[in-house]
């Protein structure tokens, strides 16, 4: 049996309404520029607060600078 891949609790700020104010991430997946999560017919943009290491950990913050729509 395998172990789960480690994920990383982040939450999100200034998320349009009905998005969810924390999201799990996979640590191999987590960026440490810009977080693109898809929600709705797009994609919201967050970019991570200030992280003392430069790599964002368990409870980081990323907030909302951007939103995309899925090409079509």
């Amino acid at each position: 049996m395998g172990s789960a891949e480690p994920t990383v609790e982040v939450t999100l700020k200034g998320a349009p309404d009905g998005m969810p104010e924390t999201v799990l991430v996979r640590r191999a997946e987590l960026p440490r520029d810009r977080l693109k999560i898809p929600f709705r017919a797009g994609y919201e943009h967050f970019v991570p607060q200030d992280s003392p290491r430069g790599v964002p950990e368990d409870g980081a913050v990323f907030v909302w600078c951007d939103r995309t729509k899925f090409a079509e």
